[in-house]
């Protein structure tokens, strides 16, 4: 007996990651990606945007390099550089995964796959039928677009053509303010360029702690980009070269001329082109419906990431591949986002994990809270990133920590510990008595702890 036949269509994360554990796990993998390996993430998403706000951030630490007693003259920033390096880490990261791939002999077939039953599948612009015992789709998800009065007659720019852009505008503004328009407005602010967000929300990044969404608005406002909440835009029209936006706000009507107005109003599934009705797979509101080991309502056909419309998030759609492809292959594997950490790379970060205070409030009663300031942190006041904090929310009758909220440097990176602590159960007494090293950021982490279990060492 041969070895299981498994295709998987769509070369993103989710889709490149399963593709590399059913390789592992013994299957005889196909791979179909119709343009880029790596998907968003690596060619449109994640990866690019960060090479840019990692640019971003380095200017800035230049200017103030003076709070270091270091000379810094002259200082300009070459656009075309910044792309460039871009454009060559994307290649080289895309380029490795391409080589994984290979080392792992997944047959990698470039073109749009197409259902013939639920059995095959046929690439479009060849005409080539493969046929597979184990299917997992992975087409990931399109820029979501809003109807807005005008906007047939005016280019709207979407995530992907910030990331493409050539030359810098003399103005942005952005509609949305979730994490992809906070990232993204603040790269072009930091590079000189005026930048408005236009948030329907009372405030951005709504889907995070209220306090850490309003502290992230304090710290942009307070680096000149204009931020207006409760705020929706009602047309837009040409005035000249320029872009004129009609937002209607708490306080009236404003018009607002920029050079550039882009939408970055979230993402949606994108698996129209492959004709699931052919084959009776149920999709739910614009999603391909999918139980907790992956499965979708075709037993030997499994979906991940971005197209089942969950958290759409690159390390959500790795964790969901990795549970598809061991149940495909006959593991039983069954995905949890009790502990899913949602990351904002502006500067400064934002780290969550867990629940808000008012969701766990809502779904677990009695909460304390504690906060951390990052002033009383050693490390964070020589790094001159004394701004910020670190909040936890825990049950009041056990200590179970239920939510982890950082703004601050490398939150991104100091969340990480929080996550295992949510997964593994931890109390905020258990968070406390784990030695951090000194000096460093992640003393915070423990100080917050110990805030709820006998008092902070460095707080009054």
């Amino acid at each position: 007996m041969g070895s299981e036949q498994v295709i998987v269509v769509g070369g993103g994360v989710g889709g490149y990651a399963a593709a590399l554990r059913a390789a592992r796990l013994g299957a005889d993998v196909t791979l179909v990606e119709k343009e880029k390996i790596g998907g968003v993430c690596l060619n449109k998403g994640c990866i690019p945007t960060k090479v840019l706000l990692h640019s971003a951030s380095l200017y800035r630490e230049v200017k103030r390099a003076s709070l270091f007693g270091i000379a810094a003259e002259k200082l300009e920033v070459d656009f075309s550089k910044v792309l460039a390096r871009k454009n060559k880490i994307v290649d080289r990261l895309t380029k490795g995964v391409a080589s994984l791939l290979k080392s792992r002999k997944v047959r990698v077939l470039n073109g749009t796959a197409v259902f013939v039953d639920a059995g095959s599948i046929r690439i479009l612009e060849t005409g080539e039928v493969v046929g597979g015992d184990k299917f997992i789709l992975a087409t990931g998800s399109v820029p979501a677009r809003l109807s807005i009065e005008g906007s047939e007659n005016v280019p709207l720019l979407t995530s992907d053509d910030l990331l493409n852009m050539e030359r810098l505008p003399a103005g942005l503004l952005i509609i949305g303010g979730g994490y992809i328009g906070v990232e993204l407005g603040q790269f072009f602010g930091r590079m000189g360029v005026k930048v408005t967000i236009v948030e329907m929300l009372d405030r951005i990044v709504p889907t995070e702690d209220e306090e850490i969404s309003r502290a992230l608005e304090m710290f942009l406002t307070k680096e000149g980009i204009t931020v207006l909440t409760g705020a929706t835009v009602e047309k837009v029209l040409m005035e000249g070269n320029d872009k004129k936006v009609i937002v209607s706000t708490r306080d009236g009507k404003k018009e607002i001329t920029a050079a550039e107005v882009a939408q970055t109003v979230g993402r949606r599934p994108c698996f129209q082109e492959m004709d699931v009705d052919r084959i009776g797979l149920k999709t739910d509101r614009g999603r391909i419906a999918v139980n907790e080991r992956m499965q979708t309502n075709i037993p030997h056909i499994y979906a991940v990431g971005d197209v089942t419309g969950g958290i759409m998030l690159a390390h959500v759609a790795l964790a969901e591949a990795e549970c598809a492809a061991r149940n495909a292959l006959g593991h039983h594997a069954s995905i949890s986002y009790r502990a899913v950490p949602r990351c904002i790379y502006t500067s400064p970060e934002v780290g969550c994990v867990g629940l808000t205070e008012s969701e766990a409030a809502e779904q677990r009663g009695a909460v304390q809270v504690s906060r951390f300031p990052l002033h009383a942190v050693s490390k964070a006041l020589l790094m001159e990133e004394a701004e910020g904090m670190i909040k936890i929310v825990a049950s009041r009758e056990h200590g179970e920590i239920l939510g982890v909220h950082i703004i601050g440097a490398h939150a991104t990176e100091l969340i990480a510990e929080a996550v295992l602590a949510i997964e593994l159960e931890a109390t905020v007494e258990e968070l406390a008595r784990a030695i951090h090293p000194h000096p460093t950021l992640s003393e915070g982490m423990g100080e917050a702890a110990m805030v709820l279990s006998g008092g902070a060492l460095h707080l009054p």
